[in-house]
């Protein structure tokens, strides 16, 4: 009897240690309804999800950024997303430091990254708003807008840049494009001179393609 009182408590035991990582897990992600800033020196080791308010990241988030309703995201020069950036309201996304996921917008808000900034996997606008990738700025996956939305690169694009809304695909100068690039919809594609692109340049919508 003693052997089974024994035997009983070293199973419970067991199963109270084996819960601990998951609550602590569950513990690192941030839920937040109104703006939040990340530190510079912070460190977020899950999710950080914001509703209704602007997202402000100067230190690390090691999981996914998930921006609801109003507000924006911005990643600062010293900020780091480990994960994915998805914004679905009226704001923008913004980034000056690193991201290692994708971003994606889905409403009327404009993704742009700036010359320090640098995204690692795919940048996509689903919504109505403008895609920009500055000069120095750079995208390792493919680049997509799919309604309204103008695509504006200056910087470098190592996969293909594709847009089939009603906007424009604007290739700049110095911008550098490892990929294919495509305009499929009403829009016109512009391609000016000193831009490299490795793949091939295709108007196949209902605009034109104009060099400059």
């Amino acid at each position: 009897m003693k052997i089974a009182r024994t035997l009983a408590a070293t199973a419970a035991l067991g199963l109270v240690i084996a819960a601990v990582p998951t609550a602590a897990h569950a513990d690192d992600d941030v839920r937040r309804t109104g703006s939040y800033t990340v530190r510079a020196g912070q460190t977020i080791e899950g999710d950080l999800i914001v509703r209704h308010g602007t997202v402000r990241i100067h230190g690390t988030v090691e999981g996914d950024v998930r921006q609801v309703g109003k507000g924006s995201v911005v990643v600062s020069k010293t900020g780091k997303v480990d994960g994915n950036i998805s914004e679905s309201g009226s704001g923008h996304v913004k980034v000056h430091g690193e991201v290692d996921g994708n971003v994606t917008e889905r409403d009327s808000g404009s993704v742009r990254v700036y010359r320090s900034g640098s995204v690692d996997g795919n940048l996509a606008e689903r919504g109505t708003g403008d895609v920009r990738v500055d000069r120095r700025g750079s995208v390792d996956g493919n680049v997509s807008e799919t309604r309204g939305g103008k695509v504006v690169i200056r910087g470098t694009v190592d996969g293909n840049v594709k847009e089939t809304g009603t906007g424009h695909l604007q290739l700049m100068r110095t911008a550098k494009v490892d990929g294919n690039v495509y305009e499929r919809g009403a829009g016109n594609l512009y391609v000016y001179r000193g831009a490299k692109v490795d793949g091939d340049i295709s108007e196949g919508g209902k605009g034109k393609r104009i060099n400059r």
